[in-house]
């Protein structure tokens, strides 16, 4: 099922320079982009799904880079009372 996403505002095409898309919407096929063109160019009805972007900016493959890596729970020491500076001088504490 194709996805088609009409009246995009701003986009950027992912790239370092940080170009436009060439249009203003864009068709999804199995998860990956398969067009990008005018939205007067979308036939709505060759769709599963059409979303009006109502002018929202488009940044394909933004990926949210601001995680905190844990392996599972935290541990006992991350509980600890002091934890981040014992980790930041190596183990040793500062007198």
């Amino acid at each position: 099922m194709s996805v088609a996403i009409v009246n995009l505002g701003d986009s950027h095409d992912g790239g370092s320079k940080g170009s436009r898309l060439a249009g203003d919407a864009v068709i999804c096929d199995r998860g990956l982009i398969d067009w990008i063109g005018d939205s007067k160019d979308v036939a709505r009805g060759d769709h599963g799904v059409v979303i009006d972007a109502a002018g929202a900016t488009l940044i394909p493959g933004l990926i949210d880079s601001h995680v905190h890596v844990t392996f599972g729970d935290f541990t006992p020491r991350q509980r600890a009372v002091g934890f981040l500076e014992s980790y930041v001088h190596g183990g040793k504490r500062r007198a």
